[in-house]
């Protein structure tokens, strides 16, 4: 893969003599140049890296192989979890070679209908279904359309009856789906200041809470929230089932944990609610949502790291907090439904997260004891908890893992009866969900292991290996392993092709639950941030040395991966201990940590990484900063950074400069290519989730030594049925 028809003189791109002076710091920032997207010298320079990737990824001879197998492994039927309002149930559905998921709705005849086809909006699937909420009374939809993933959607109101559009688009609504008020004709919703109204040169997105009323023009919408607070503000939002309480939270970029506020709807028009502050201890994160017995519950990690359940009073938001359910050694409290279990009584439905699988549990509402434990699939995520409005005696959830796609199930808590859940109906022309690639567990097995970081911390770590090494290692093979560690993001095993292709082939991946990540609670969480931020890397880099010393695998064969967050983690595990690794996917990264605040959703995430424009945190970032720790001469892994023209969350510049610097400093500066890509950070079409993932493991195979799959690798137990 090293052949690319151009030379290593023309593989460096002309360095400037830009130097920033940061508190001191001198601060060398010879790319600058390559921030301009738009600039004849940085397109020549795309045009030519484009050139390379083409010769060196696009045209190899292992590729048709690995798309062929990731292709059969990607044809799994999705539904996603139900969403009950006055009889109608609505739900997102991804059949056979589709590009997008569509949302339907079935009435209590079992006739289902399409109410929201983005490829019908746009054939040529670029379009993505964003958050959405049907109204309590089931005749319309609220959704976010975003086109080309640039994370900048429309909102759109559709009847639910007939898919026609009765409102929208009403543009700069990026946020929470929209929260409905029962008999309003009405929603909340979150809208940014329109352009003229945001100084120039300002990222910050400027986002209000806004009221609007079915049949009004958007224009006059109201603000009822956001006036005076910090531009850089991201909002959640949440109105009780019987319309008469309003909960938003707030998080400001720059500081730990969030505020809550309530209002009462009763109290005046919904135009004008009253807020008062629910108070809670300076730091905290909390979620409360408004429950059937018309308490609130709250989710919160005051005063608990792995998150306890509390209840109050929502007419009195200052007044004491009860405990409902308590912190759980070992365990992440993740979610909280009310159902009717056992003789009608009221309970709760909790969700946890265990070494960052799923357990659900069944407490009284009131003294929160325990009454049963709800039987699982297997060690995998549970997601999309989801009940009727106003209660009632089931709920539903996703179920999916390493090897198994995700399904949905139903949990009757009056019997404690767990079964599938069968759409009543099917969309026209597309087949009710049986199994899909992968959900024969046979070719691999999934282990748990445990070791040591450097400063002794105790981490835990998934292994997905092939069945014939479920016993251990009998040699080293090509191990890919991935990594997030930020935000107080769980790393939960879910099906992914790449996944799947890569161990069917014989290799093994791993994924570590490293600190940043909230694998074991928000202390987990904050001990991999801010000035901590290098526990992150040195979890990472002890998993590696862990894997190689247990005889899994060896430098030469050792791949990591990681996007976005995970990118700034394996950007950082390149320039730090190049040794360790063979090769590097890094997909819209941080590298450039002195200058990310300026570009993408940067302004929000300084409570995490810490702000250049601080003496004391400008220190932190430039301490293990990957852009800025790139040295001339190293015998750096080869690397595929890996950017999305429309990313508006990560700017594209941070790979254009890392991929530069890299080419310039490299002892072979023709093992790191840049992939580009007109799409934005996350969701994106089934075809270009393909094509990514067949990139990836083309380059990561042949840095590795792994074998391509042969022509009839997936094999007829690829689309085996479900568990």
């Amino acid at each position: 893969m090293g052949g690319t028809g151009a030379s290593e003189v023309s593989l460096r791109a002309p360095r400037e003599d830009t130097v920033d002076r940061i508190f001191g710091h001198v601060v060398a920032d010879p790319y600058r140049w390559l921030e301009d997207a738009g600039s004849a010298r940085t397109a020549d320079w795309l045009r030519l890296q484009r050139d390379r990737f083409a010769r060196s990824v696009g045209e190899h001879p292992t590729r048709a192989a690995w798309e062929r197998e990731v292709r059969a492994l990607s044809g799994a039927e999705l539904t996603g979890v139900p969403s009950w309002r006055a009889g109608r149930v609505f739900f997102e559905h991804t059949g056979p070679g589709r590009e997008q998921p569509v949302l339907c709705a079935a009435d209590p005849s079992g006739g289902v209908r399409t109410v929201v086809d983005p490829e019908a909006h746009d054939p040529s699937g670029r379009t993505v279904l964003g958050p959405w909420a049907p109204s309590p009374e089931g005749d319309l939809v609220a959704c976010q359309l975003s086109a080309d993933g640039r994370e900048e959607p429309s909102l759109y109101v559709l009847d639910a009856a007939t898919g026609r559009r009765v409102e929208g688009p009403v543009d700069r609504t990026r946020g929470p789906a929209p929260a409905w008020v029962a008999g309003q004709d009405g929603f909340y919703y979150v809208r940014g200041r329109p352009a003229d109204a945001i100084p120039r040169g300002d990222v910050r997105l400027h986002r209000r809470v806004h009221w609007h009323r079915i049949g009004t023009d958007p224009r006059d919408d109201p603000a009822v929230l956001g006036d005076g607070m910090d531009p850089s503000s991201a909002y959640t939002l949440s109105v009780s089932d019987d319309g008469r309480w309003l909960v938003v939270g707030v998080r400001t970029g720059g500081r730990r944990g969030n505020r809550l506020w309530l209002a009462d709807l009763t109290a005046g028009p919904p135009g004008k609610p009253r807020f008062r502050a629910v108070d809670s201890a300076e730091g905290s994160h909390s979620a409360a949502e408004i429950g059937p017995d018309g308490m609130a519950r709250v989710l919160t990690d005051d005063g608990a790291s792995g998150r306890r359940l509390c209840s109050f009073d929502p007419a009195e938001p200052d007044g004491p907090w009860t405990e409902v359910i308590a912190e759980r050694p070992g365990a992440v409290l993740q979610e909280a439904v009310q159902v009717h279990g056992p003789d009608a009584r009221l309970s709760v439905l909790a969700l946890w997260s265990r070494e960052a699988c799923g357990e659900l549990t069944l407490h009284d509402a009131v003294s929160g004891s325990l009454t049963a434990r709800v039987p699982l699939p297997g060690a995998g995520t549970i997601g999309g908890l989801t009940t009727r409005p106003g209660g009632g005696g089931e709920a539903w959830f996703s179920y999916t893992d390493y090897t198994c796609p995700q399904r949905v199930l139903r949990y009757d808590a009056r019997d404690g009866g767990v079964t599938p859940w069968r759409v009543p109906g099917r969309p026209h022309g597309v087949p009710a969900p049986a199994g899909g690639p992968g959900a024969d567990a046979g070719w691999a097995t999934t282990l748990r292991v445990h070791y040591r970081s450097s400063d002794g911390a105790r981490v835990s770590m998934a292994l997905v290996v092939p069945r014939e090494a479920a016993g251990g290692p009998s040699g080293p093979r090509p191990l890919l392993m991935r990594g997030y560690g930020g935000f107080g993001v769980v790393a939960r095993p879910h099906y992914g092709q790449d996944v799947a292709a890569w161990v069917r082939a014989g290799g093994v991946f791993a994924e570590p639950h490293i600190r940043g990540g909230g694998e074991q609670g928000e202390q987990w969480h904050r001990a991999g941030t801010g000035k901590d931020k290098q526990r992150t890397f040195d979890d990472f880099h002890a998993a590696a040395r862990w894997l190689i010393d247990e005889g899994w695998t060896t430098p030469r064969h050792l791949a990591i991966a990681g996007t976005s967050n995970g990118g700034l983690l394996v950007g950082a595990a390149a320039v730090q201990q190049p040794q360790l690794y063979a090769a590097v996917s890094c997909a819209a990264p941080l590298l450039d940590m002195v200058r990310y605040e300026r570009s993408g959703l940067g302004p929000a995430w300084a409570h995490e990484y810490g702000s250049a424009s601080d003496p004391e945190q400008v220190e932190w970032l430039l301490s293990y900063s990957p852009y800025h720790h790139v040295r001339e001469g190293r015998d750096y892994p080869a690397v595929l950074l890996s950017a999305f023209d429309n990313d508006t969350r990560v700017d594209p510049l941070h790979a254009r400069k890392m991929c530069a610097a890299l080419q310039h400093a490299a002892a072979d500066p023709s093992g790191v290519l840049l992939r580009c890509e007109d799409l934005g950070h996350g969701a994106r079409p089934l075809s270009a989730t393909i094509g990514f993932a067949t990139d990836v493991l083309t380059f990561l195979a042949v840095r590795t030594g792994l074998a391509a799959p042969g022509p009839d690798a997936a094999g007829p137990d690829a689309a085996g049925p479900a568990r």
